[in-house]
């Protein structure tokens, strides 16, 4: 129960009215917070009773006893909703402020401000873009949604105008629902009422096949650094992606990636993550130590803060890696994104536990992990090989 008083006061400080006659107030304590508010009430000084703090005369008592109780009643409707006291919410209510239920209230509202407390935690800008499209897409179905609004009809509805208006597919409704589900499981989280319809609504999941490296194929992008200057893009370029086939950080960890943040002696790669925020702490093996000593400047930048590697656009790199696919012969479409599978699919192939891939990737679960391995023909050869159990 939240701690508040009220207390009768008799405002001496205040010059007397006309009638010579002083004002009377209420002050209101919420904590270590104060309010004064006036009863539009007044007494002469010799009709106070000072010890009681009240009025002598009855008719003026009842007065002043019946504003108490609104604001007495008031206060424990506020308290029975579940609701946080605070002097603000007392203020809005003597002023003659509409009180507004936060589950009232324009879930838009809500959503803009998560989305900025989201911004000001340096949350990845491209994970915000994102959360704006969603909002956007929101808006377009329905101009506006309270809080109480959320319902699992309303993202059966929704989903249903991603499909038929805007014609999209799993992947792309995908991450809509995500943020949504975000949101809304931060708005139960401060204890506002709401229907959560993810508890009932199964998110499409894209039907996408993930793209990764064989062992032949990343050596041979790896022997296209000798065929390009060092000075190109193009070496640039394929000198991260690779780095990354071999240690599995993302494209926004590659190009934040500073000197010091690698540890040569004990072979360790050490930073927070752009995405997560949280720290990831992957090795640096052998593969991946060679190719950030060509690019050291004859170890003159270990330790130091410049960054690592080039800060491409995103764009610019999975162009540029669309022409070394092409150089290479080899006939996928990859991203840079496909570095991160490539590094997980081939350490399962080669006997490591999926726990400790999900560590190295940063992941905080097995199960997005798991999402990451290529499944195929070949590991399916390779882990049958050890298998004794059948003979």
């Amino acid at each position: 129960m939240a701690e508040y008083s009220i207390t009768n006061w008799m405002r001496t400080d205040k010059p007397k009215k006309r009638n010579g006659k002083y004002p009377i107030y209420l002050r209101i304590r919420v904590k270590n917070k104060e309010t004064k508010v006036p009863t539009g009430l007044d007494v002469a000084k010799d009709r106070w009773d000072d010890k009681k703090k009240e009025p002598k005369d009855k008719a003026l008592l009842i007065q002043l006893n019946k504003k108490r109780e609104e604001i007495d009643l008031h206060i424990n409707r506020t308290l029975a909703d579940g609701q946080i006291l605070t002097i603000d919410l007392i203020k809005d209510f003597c002023s003659g402020k509409k009180i507004v239920k936060p589950e009232n209230k324009s879930f838009f509202d809500y959503y803009l401000a998560f989305v900025e407390r989201k911004r000001k935690e340096n949350i990845d800008s491209q994970t915000i873009k994102v959360y704006k499209t969603t909002y956007n897409i929101l808006k377009e179905f329905k101009n506006d949604i309270l809080i109480s609004d959320i319902s699992l009809s309303l993202i059966e509805d929704f989903d249903d105008y991603m499909v038929e208006v805007r014609g999209n597919a799993p992947g792309g409704r995908n991450p809509k629902h995500k943020n949504l589900r975000t949101v809304i499981l931060d708005i139960e989280k401060h204890n506002i009422p709401i229907n959560n319809p993810y508890k009932w609504f199964k998110i499409p999941q894209a039907n996408t096949k993930e793209i990764y490296l064989d062992k032949n194929e990343l050596e041979a992008m790896r022997s296209l650094r000798s065929k390009l200057s060092h000075s190109s893009t193009m070496y640039k370029v394929l000198q991260m992606y690779l780095f990354s086939c071999y240690c599995g950080l993302r494209y926004s960890d590659a190009i934040d990636l500073k000197w010091f943040h690698i540890d040569f002696e004990k072979k360790f790669i050490k930073k927070e993550m752009i995405k997560t925020r949280s720290e990831v702490i992957t090795p640096l093996f052998t593969m991946a130590r060679a190719v950030i000593l060509e690019i050291s400047n004859g170890k003159k930048l270990i330790n130091t803060t410049k960054n690592v590697f080039h800060k491409y656009s995103e764009t610019t790199v999975n162009h540029t890696l669309v022409k070394l696919t092409d150089m290479a012969h080899i006939n996928k479409h990859i991203t840079y994104h496909s570095s991160r599978h490539t590094f997980a699919t081939l350490l399962v192939q080669d006997g490591t536990d999926v726990y400790t891939i999900s560590k190295y990737l940063g992941h905080k679960s097995i199960d997005m992990t798991q999402r990451y391995l290529k499944y195929d023909l070949s590991m399916a050869i390779s882990s049958a090989k050890e298998i004794k159990t059948f003979g």
